[in-house]
């Protein structure tokens, strides 16, 4: 999938396991209560988020964190967005266009003929969220009991220490 048409399209079965497995394997993804949930063998940043208005759709902070994806994205025609254990979807925030959220999805094999995808927010609203790049040079991941994101990726965590303040994001 080079181009979307969409803001977000529902990742295909065999590319959503192929990414999830890298989640697993190379940032030992242990979903878990109380203790770390992922192991980074690259430099990363970790943020307590629980006091930011993205929890409230602060339409300002949400276009903040729209805007620092795309510089990260340098010409990349999408990015992966994961909800674990839901829909998982291929992201291009440059399109400019409303999506229902939750959108109904066609799929006869459910009995009512489909379910309703709700693509993640910013804030983990209830569970893990994951906002990679296509390549993984780069990453946000949510715990959504810890209230805490890490984010990796040089150009990435640069941006996020340079809007900690604005987005009210805590360094730990």
């Amino acid at each position: 999938m080079e181009q979307l048409s969409e803001i977000w399209t529902i990742m295909d079965n065999n590319e959503q396991d192929i990414v999830w497995n890298k989640i697993y394997n190379d940032f030992c993804f242990k979903p878990n209560y109380k203790e770390d949930t992922f192991y980074f063998k690259m430099p990363f940043d970790t943020y307590d988020v629980s006091e930011t208005s993205l929890k409230q759709s602060d339409k300002k902070l949400n276009e903040l964190m729209i805007l620092t994806f795309i510089e990260c994205m340098e010409n990349d025609p999408f990015m992966y967005v994961l909800d674990w254990q839901h829909s998982c979807y291929y992201y291009n925030p440059r399109i400019k266009q409303n999506k229902d959220n939750p959108t109904f999805i066609i799929d006869e094999k459910y009995p009512s003929g489909g379910y309703n995808a709700y693509f993640p927010e910013f804030y983990p609203d209830g569970d893990y969220y994951f906002f990679i790049a296509k390549d993984f040079r780069w990453g946000y991941f949510t715990h959504p009991w810890k209230m805490t994101v890490w984010v990796f990726g040089d150009k990435l965590m640069e941006r996020f220490r340079n809007n900690s303040d604005i987005l009210n994001f805590k360094k730990i």
